[in-house]
């Protein structure tokens, strides 16, 4: 199995399943646990959030933790 590539930032990561600013805060604060992440801005009305980071984190550590939000990763976009 080989590694995930280590995302640069920032990334916008399309995410279905948000439908409130519970859902924002909930997201924002799993990928606020990441090491790496500088930042996140979660936006439930364009399924979309934001990310910025300190170090590169693998792309599967980003997927996990939204996934382990409840939340699913449908795309990971530039900036």
């Amino acid at each position: 199995m080989s590694e995930s590539p280590a995302l640069r930032g920032p990334v916008t990561l399309s995410v279905a399943g948000m439908t409130c600013g519970t859902c924002e805060d909930s997201i924002q604060r799993a990928l606020s646990m990441v090491p790496g992440v500088r930042s996140v801005q979660a936006d439930y009305r364009a399924g979309s959030v934001r990310v910025e980071f300190d170090a590169h984190p693998p792309e599967a550590v980003i997927r996990q933790a939204v996934e382990d939000a409840g939340y699913d990763l449908e795309g990971i976009g530039a900036g």
